[in-house]
């Protein structure tokens, strides 16, 4: 089976992040793969309002993500965790796939006149290994 790891926001609204995050692993598993979501678990243990916790939990989240094949991003707000994630998985060349926040495929040949990708969305994404 192919292990995704799930890149979606988490801080800020966490209950509600956290219910986006469990329906996009519905979602990965209703495709044959393993959803990894790190925000869904180490929060069961660590604090996500102790600086040095969460750091630990963002640090332990790589690791998994070093045994995923792909990364699945989720929305167009990426959050500074998201983008560190993203930076790790430029580094690692891990596949990534890009969706809106309603599970539609972002199509990456019409992305760059999509009203929804800010400046912002496009300078964190570019260099990555984007699959269509």
């Amino acid at each position: 089976m192919k292990t995704v790891f799930i890149c979606s926001p988490f801080r800020g609204n966490e209950e509600e992040n956290a219910e986006k995050a469990k329906f996009y692993a519905r979602i990965a598993i209703g495709t044959g793969a393993v959803p990894i979501v790190p925000h869904l678990y180490f929060p069961m243990f660590l604090d996500e309002k102790k600086p040095a916790e969460r750091m630990q939990g963002i640090e332990m989240g790589l690791e998994l993500m070093d045994c995923c094949d792909e990364v699945w991003v989720f929305g167009f707000n990426i959050t500074s965790g998201m983008q560190f994630e993203l930076d790790h998985a430029r580094e690692t060349k891990v596949p990534v796939r890009l969706y809106d926040k309603d599970m539609n495929r972002i199509n990456l040949r019409t992305l760059r006149i999509d009203e929804r990708a800010t400046p912002e969305y496009v300078a964190s994404i570019k260099g990555l290994k984007l699959l269509k």
